[in-house]
């Protein structure tokens, strides 16, 4: 079976796609742990094998503020931290536990630098999520709570049953109870909509473990293949 990795490559030319393999390592991060802390500078460029990460801010109130989900297929770091070499703005968080293909990012900055390919991928990447974060602005100006979760729906369809109520309400920017109000409506609304649509199944915070909201700490960004414990 093809890895998102490999299909991941196969958009390179070859000898490119090679210098990704000999670039790239297996690594492992545990549900809740911290891929990158907002004020490292990021250290490694992640590219998600199985799992589901969280990118997220705090307000000045300690509020978490989800900015947005990487799942599989796609890559993983604090992107604008890395593509200016500064330290990050974003925490990255494991929802779930993740197997991961890691790169240095000295070393990855190096290759994109000496590949004509990998740089014309990385600015296909760069406008995708250009794109990506002007949609999520207008989104949060223009509509109001109950469109926006109808948009995380539309374009999060597949992950709505892996979040949790509050990780969803964070990403819409409400309240969990707000939030729940809002399901209440739609689903009164569309009773022929199979339940599944309006992510019942994340009421439950029993799926978050009934954990703390804040994630735990950890002091390496991802473990390498065979030194992390599940």
């Amino acid at each position: 079976m093809t890895s998102h990795f490999d299909r991941f490559l196969a958009r390179l030319p070859e000898v490119d796609a090679d210098r990704g393999r000999a670039l790239f390592r297996p690594a492992r991060v545990e549900r809740g742990e911290l891929l990158v802390r907002a004020g490292d500078r990021p250290e490694r460029v992640g590219f998600v094998e199985r799992g589901l990460f969280r990118l997220y801010q705090t307000d000045a109130a300690g509020t978490d503020r989800t900015l947005a989900f990487r799942a599989e297929g796609e890559l993983v770091c604090a992107y604008s931290a890395v593509l200016r070499r500064e330290t990050s703005q974003v925490t990255i968080e494991a929802l779930e536990p993740a197997d991961l293909m890691v790169a240095p990012r000295s070393a990855y900055d190096a290759m994109v630098a000496a590949s004509s390919g990998w740089r014309q991928l990385v600015a296909r990447l760069t406008e995708a999520l250009y794109l990506r974060v002007e949609q999520r602005q207008t989104e949060l100006l223009l509509a109001d709570a109950a469109e926006r979760y109808r948009l995380f729906l539309a374009g999060h369809e597949d992950l709505a049953t892996r979040l949790t109520q509050r990780h969803i309400a964070s990403y819409v920017g409400i309240t969990p109870e707000a939030l729940s109000r809002i399901r209440r409506r739609l689903i009164s609304i569309n009773d022929q909509r199979p339940d599944a649509a309006y992510g019942r199944d994340h009421d439950d915070d029993a799926r978050d473990g009934n954990r703390s909201g804040r994630p735990r700490s950890t002091a390496a960004a991802a473990h390498p293949a065979g030194e992390g414990t599940r």
